[in-house]
């Protein structure tokens, strides 16, 4: 209770600094009072505080009575304000901005000044509207001051706006003193701009709708129009619109003329008009053409209108024209805002249309027409693509392609469309997929339908434009790389005789007996006509065992592989030797003319090989030439045997490559120390029976070094030493020497000439 007494009391308010004002007429204040206010003699009447007094309250709740004895059990309060100096504000100067909810005031003192709105019920489901706002930062003047004060947005011109001091309030519940007490009348702080200036366009309505009675065009601001002007008809400002009467014709246009009301302007760009004046077209039907389907410079086109629900006629059974130019119904759809009529034209290249609709070719009464803007036909910015494989610049037959357009603008859609012997479409959900036929070949552009998603029905799949590609496109078939390895077959026989499928990348071993069994299978059959021609790269090398080429069984193809036929097979040739190997590979040739390889992976075209060796013997005795650069003699006379030479035989075993082992056992001739040696001991010349063990590294084709441990039987004559000095001339100078010794040292061999066991 006491709470709804507060908000119901009654508000005096007054400028602190001021005189005092009475705040009941009878009875009195009980007091005491504080926070700066002081209550005069007779306590009816008070004193708000001086400007920034300490402890200054500037509202306060006073209770009051009618007698002293009745102040502790009432009720009844008061409330008083010390509102801030009020304004001057320069009426004149003042701008008010209904359409934008802004109030531009002039003046002094206008800091916290408040501005306060009210707009009365236009109906019942629309109430009244109040509110106020703040000068928080007026700007500084030499003179006056200039505050933008911010009001609702969409308020009409008539707007009730009045001023508030600073920190004051506004109500039937608030009264209001001057400083020197006077009492201030609420009209009194009523603002009335000295310019009403409108932003928003003052016409509302595109034509004048006279299907039901007089025509009304709807404005943004009637009650800001002072007088209608549209001779030879008549108008009024009606309620919300201005409403016209007879008008003499429905194929006439009306110019409607409106001036406005006293103080009110309409913001033209940086000019100000207090009339406003537009020529509208007289509708019988409310029609509208639908956003982008009006488009110039398309052969054949075609565009959508909408017609409101209220009007009566049947579209098939009006005359429809384009720019004078008769137009054809096509389809018709009927949904709840309106019917939607699309029309078929023989195109125009204006940029803007007048389309209208008559009752009939003899009376040619217009019930419908508007202007429409139109829009420059697009055209279609596309690339083709094979998922998973790349773009495309032609239009393959034998697989579809992914088609991606762009460039149909923000309400239209281009669909392709087939062309009868050059390519059909596939539709895959939202994905447009395109198959040339397999009888077609050259050129041809791809042909879309210009389509608008957002109509209603079946016409939103109605093409409006038929619309072709700038550049023409080759149809052919499109070749994907495949993986060789399905194609491609290496095949032996195993000991047995039986053909065994060798693996790629898996050594295979072939059986010495079956080694003129191998051979390559190409698996045309097996490719995938959506696959389409593969080019690939046949190469077939044999290799001895030493690693020289067998030239006669060296085989490169280049083929073009077309999907069907017949398997092809490809011997193995040449006289295939123990230990040879095989190798057979397989690689697509690089041609991105050809293939569509993928914008992404680039990790190379698909690649297989097969290697088989032939088994052998498991040891080999072969000859060879050794040149034993320095052999050391160990039997007694020692020494160095300088420059050797000879033949040896050399039995070695060998590894499932056909790689001898470092070690194998050595006979042969040598032919040992060829240049005599300088020292004591002269070894003659001489030719030797040699045998023992021999570790001998490869180096090249039948090239190796080694190292020699043999026994060898010398055929030569006695050894001889030096005479030494003093010795008798006739001394017998030859050394006591066996035939046999052991010798060992470095050598290098050449020549490999032998046979596997």
């Amino acid at each position: 209770m006491l709470a709804w007494a507060a908000a119901a009391a009654p508000i005096k308010q007054v400028p602190e600094g001021g005189r005092a004002i009475p705040v009941v007429q009878q009875g009195m204040v009980c007091g005491p009072v504080g926070g700066g206010w002081s209550l005069s003699a007779d306590g009816r009447s008070i004193r708000p505080p001086s400007p920034g007094a300490e402890g200054a309250a500037r509202t306060l709740d006073l209770k009051v009575a009618e007698d002293a004895s009745q102040c502790a059990s009432s009720q009844n309060l008061v409330t008083v304000i010390a509102t801030g100096p009020f304004p001057s504000i320069d009426a004149a100067g003042t701008s008010f901005f209904p359409d934008e909810g802004r109030i531009e005031l002039k003046g002094q003192r206008l800091q916290d000044v408040a501005v306060s709105w009210s707009v009365p019920a236009k109906n019942e489901q629309e109430g009244p509207r109040q509110g106020m706002d703040l000068c928080l930062n007026p700007s500084s003047g030499a003179r006056q001051s200039e505050c933008t004060v911010p009001l609702a947005a969409g308020l009409p011109t008539d707007a009730a706006l009045f001023w508030v001091p600073p920190h004051g309030k506004r109500g039937p519940e608030v009264t209001t003193y001057d400083a020197n007490g006077t009492l201030v009348a609420p009209e009194s702080f009523q603002i009335r701009p000295g310019r009403i200036i409108l932003t928003r366009p003052l016409f509302q309505s595109s034509g004048v709708d006279l299907s039901k009675g007089p025509g009304r065009v709807l404005v943004s601001h009637p009650e800001a129009v002072a007088s209608a002007d549209c001779a030879p008809a008549r108008c009024e400002p009606a309620q919300d619109a201005i409403s016209i009467r007879n008008v003499t014709g429905l194929e006439a246009q009306v110019t409607l003329r409106l001036r406005l009301a006293p103080r009110v302007l309409l913001a033209r760009g940086e000019a100000f008009d207090t009339t406003v004046s537009a020529t509208l077209p007289v509708l019988s039907c409310p029609l509208t053409a639908v956003e982008g389907t009006v488009l110039r410079d398309a052969a054949d086109s075609a565009l959508v209108v909408r017609l409101d629900p209220s009007c009566g006629h049947e579209p098939q059974g009006l005359l429809w024209t384009v720019n004078g130019e008769r137009a054809v119904v096509g389809r018709v759809v009927k949904v709840s805002d309106g019917t939607y009529v699309l029309l078929r034209t023989g195109g125009t290249s204006s940029q803007q249309v007048t389309i209208s609709a008559a009752s009939s070719p003899l009376e040619r009464t217009v019930v419908a027409s508007t202007t429409a803007k139109t829009l420059p036909l697009p055209y279609p910015r596309v690339r083709l693509e094979l998922p998973n494989h790349g773009a495309l610049d032609f239009i393959p037959t034998n697989r579809p392609a992914l088609v991606h357009v762009t460039g149909s603008g923000e309400q239209g859609r281009f669909v392709l469309l087939p062309i009868e012997g050059a390519y059909r479409v596939i539709t895959q959900g939202d994905s447009m997929l395109v198959h040339g036929d397999t009888t077609a070949g050259g050129f041809v552009s791809l042909r879309f339908g210009y389509r608008v998603p957002s109509l209603p029905g079946e016409l939103s799949t109605a093409d409006l434009a038929l619309v072709e590609e700038r550049v023409q496109r080759a149809v052919r078939e499109a070749s994907v790389p495949t993986n060789v390895a399905n194609l491609i077959e290496f095949v032996c026989a195993d000991k047995d005789g039986v053909d065994h499928l060798i693996e790629p990348s898996h050594p295979y071993r072939i059986n010495y007996a079956m080694r003129h069994t191998c051979r390559v299978i190409v698996h045309r059959e097996r490719l995938n006509p959506e696959e389409g021609i593969q080019e690939i790269i046949l190469r077939i090398d044999v290799t001895r065992r030493d690693g020289s080429s067998r030239g006669e069984s060296h085989i490169e193809q280049r083929m073009l592989l077309r999907p069907g036929g017949e398997a092809r097979i490809i011997p193995v040739q040449g006289g295939l030797g123990q230990f040879d190997r095989i190798l057979v590979q397989v690689a697509h040739v690089a041609d991105e003319s050809r293939y569509a390889l993928s914008a992404t992976d680039r990790t190379g075209l698909p690649s297989a090989q097969w290697s088989a060796i032939v088994e052998g013997g498991i040891l080999r005795l072969y000859a060879t030439g050794a040149v034993p650069a320095g052999l050391y003699r160990v039997t007694q006379p020692s020494g160095q045997l300088t420059l050797n030479f000879g033949v040896l035989s050399r039995l070695v075993l060998l590894n499932e490559e056909g790689q001898e082992r470092l070690l194998g056992i050595e006979i042969g001739l040598m032919g040992l120390g060829l240049i005599p040696q300088s020292g004591d001991i002269h070894f003659p010349p001489t030719l030797a029976l040699v045998g023992g063990v021999g570790l001998r590294v490869p180096i090249g084709t039948g090239a190796a070094v080694g190292v020699q441990a043999w026994i060898a039987h010398e055929f030569r004559g006695d050894i001889t030493r030096n005479l030494r000095p003093g010795e008798d001339p006739s001394t017998d100078l030859r050394v006591p020497s066996s035939k046999w010794s052991f010798i060992f040292g470095p050598s290098i061999s050449i020549g490999d000439i032998g046979f596997n066991l």
